[in-house]
């Protein structure tokens, strides 16, 4: 895994639907998501 180092902002609503992407695929954390995200 690659390290990043630009910060990302997100909108309420935008970062709710990244914490249920987080849940539904059992990741621990929305970083965890934010990088399956990216490498696809």
């Amino acid at each position: 895994m690659e390290r990043r180092s630009m910060p990302v902002c997100f909108t309420k609503k935008q970062y709710k639907m990244i914490e249920e992407f987080t849940k539904k695929n059992g990741m621990l954390n929305a970083s965890q998501a934010l990088e399956k995200i990216l490498n696809n």
